[in-house]
């Protein structure tokens, strides 16, 4: 059990002033003092199974396998999109297609995502609550299986549409 005693850090006044830095403290001693108590309470957030988006910074529970995609950095689904514009133009080809699959699996298995392999089939811009075009997962976006034969799940395009459709109610 841990039990502040702000009286323990003011060096035993317990003035109205205990809560409030001294005037002559150093500005960067506060700053230090501040992150520091910052670092704990982060700890002490991993501890409890919370972690934060590294790109919005929100905290969402580890034990939701659906909350957090871990791509060597965890980012929210509420963040994919706009994070795999930017984080996938900076990844080698071979990078891009490893991630890109686990992130196709994982948006799959946690956020009902469907894959069409024909635009014309999408459905409407409205009803989509995130739109990713990936290389096909059959195919490695080859276009091809076995030799020549045309990939039957991307119609010899190579790539596919995912897509997640909002949520109606």
């Amino acid at each position: 059990m841990c039990i502040l005693n702000f009286s323990e850090r003011s060096g035993g006044n317990e003035s109205d002033e205990s809560m409030v830095e001294k005037s002559d403290t150093p500005a960067e001693e506060i700053l230090a003092r501040q992150q520091l108590d910052l670092d704990r309470l982060k700890e002490a957030l991993g501890l409890l199974g919370v972690s934060p988006c590294a790109w919005c910074k929100k905290y969402s529970r580890r034990s939701d396998p659906g909350a957090l995609f871990d791509a060597g950095e965890l980012v929210c689904y509420g963040c994919i999109g706009e994070w795999w514009l930017r984080r996938s133009e900076k990844l080698s080809t071979k990078e891009r297609e490893d991630l890109e699959g686990k992130l196709v699996f994982w948006l799959r298995d946690y956020h009902d995502a469907e894959t069409f392999k024909d635009p014309a089939k999408l459905p409407e811009s409205s009803l989509q609550e995130l739109h990713i075009v990936a290389n096909c997962l059959e195919c490695r976006g080859t276009g091809k299986l076995l030799g020549d034969e045309r990939c039957r799940y991307c119609e010899g395009r190579g790539t596919v549409w995912v897509i997640v459709s909002r949520k109606q109610g």
